[in-house]
């Protein structure tokens, strides 16, 4: 499929205030009884290396986090939840892939 289709660079989101308004609108949306301050450090720091800057795993991660946290009977998004969730960075869910097809 890879030789079908022109590959462009995905821009990555920066760790920087963009990146923190971009949580802030993210955070906007969950149903959770309380803030969970996901803009701030060290959550924001947590969910920017899991998603290597990428929107969509930023999404999912934020995702499962509020899910997570519902499920648990939280109010809202820790550090601990984040932890919890053994999300793994799409950088080596690749190359976990390419070692497999290798063998």
């Amino acid at each position: 499929m890879g030789s079908r289709f022109d590959t462009i660079p995905i821009p990555r989101w920066a760790y920087d205030e963009e990146f923190a308004t971009l949580l802030d609108s993210l955070e906007a949306s969950l149903p959770l009884a309380d803030t969970s301050d996901l803009s701030r450090e060290p959550l924001a720091k947590i969910i920017h290396d899991l998603s290597e800057g990428l929107i969509g795993e930023v999404v999912e991660i934020v995702t499962r986090a509020a899910v997570a946290a519902i499920s648990r009977g939280e109010d809202r998004i820790t550090d601990a939840t984040l932890s919890d969730l053994g999300y793994v960075p799409l950088s080596r869910r690749r190359n976990s892939a390419l070692r497999h097809e290798m063998t």
